[in-house]
């Protein structure tokens, strides 16, 4: 599988949602139950799928829809907000603020739950910005 970053930095490819159309019932309810006791997120097993974050909205998983960041590099054909120049960006931090406390919560966990349910969320600054120092290089 390619490794597929989001908007703002997360890896939306080792997210357990992503791809969930094509894992198995049996994975997508692991998953709604974990997001719920880790993260309180209800959600029915049938709605853990997602394509991508900048896939088409039908492929995305719901919570993500709303996104300001998504939408600007969208519409302005860019493939993370590593690629823009606007500096400081409030879409950028309002959705990177969103994972902010996932690296605490995920303290908590084992380390098996920790790499299928926070790690894909972890250190989205970062990889966002080695992303940016990345393009810059080409």
């Amino acid at each position: 599988m390619d490794i597929m970053m989001s908007a703002c930095g997360v890896l939306c490819s080792d997210c357990p949602a992503y791809g969930g159309d094509a894992r198995s019932a049996q994975h997508r309810r692991r998953t709604a139950e974990a997001w719920l006791r880790i993260y309180g997120v209800v959600e029915s097993p049938e709605r853990i799928t997602c394509g991508g974050c900048l896939g088409p909205d039908r492929r995305l998983f719901h919570t993500s829809v709303r996104c300001a960041a998504r939408h600007c590099c969208l519409s302005r054909d860019l493939p993370s907000c590593a690629a823009c120049s606007v500096r400081p960006c409030a879409l950028l931090e309002r959705a990177q603020s969103t994972w902010d406390e996932v690296p605490d919560i995920g303290a908590t966990l084992s380390q098996d739950e920790f790499d299928l349910y926070a790690r894909p969320y972890c250190g989205h600054r970062e990889r966002l910005e080695a992303a940016r120092r990345e393009a810059k290089g080409r």
